[in-house]
């Protein structure tokens, strides 16, 4: 499956962490795009910069049918938002069915027991993931759901 994997960026830590676990979808067998690696190809050292290309994301975001979107923060990351509402915009208008994962890892937003679960998010961005997906409370938990054919 064509996947991207987006998250916050701007640091080194955030980065290592959505590449690693693009790692772990490609292990997986699955093609990803992750917007700080640049590409589909992961370069040999993921985490170290920010290889953003705008128009690479969005060719990215027309091709994949799953967009699994890391929402860790008080507010979900603007670059993240913006690429979930075009995901979303290209599903809504596109032929084939494509889907939305959110990782909610963030306790200050979810609570320590996940007791909040997503209802912190924005009304849109909820919305959004909801009308096409779901929001699990770990990236663990966001593979269980892929692998078993639940998303």
């Amino acid at each position: 499956m064509k996947i991207v994997l987006t998250g916050p960026s701007a640091t080194p830590y955030a980065r290592e962490y959505i590449s690693n676990a693009a790692a772990t979808l490609r292990r997986s067998g699955h093609e990803v795009f992750v917007p700080h690696e640049g590409g589909w190809q992961a370069p040999e050292t993921p985490s170290a910069a920010d290889r953003f290309d705008f128009e690479a994301t969005y060719q990215a975001l027309r091709e994949a049918g799953l967009l699994m979107a890391v929402l860790d923060g008080y507010t979900v990351d603007d670059a993240v938002a913006a690429q979930i509402g075009a995901f979303h915009a290209h599903a809504r208008e596109g032929s084939y069915p494509r889907r939305i994962i959110g990782i909610l890892h963030d306790t200050r937003v979810a609570g320590w027991d996940w007791s909040g679960g997503d209802r912190a998010l924005t009304p849109q961005i909820r919305q959004s993931i909801l009308e096409l997906g779901q929001v699990y409370p770990s990236f663990r938990a966001a593979m269980d759901a892929l692998e078993s054919g639940g998303v």
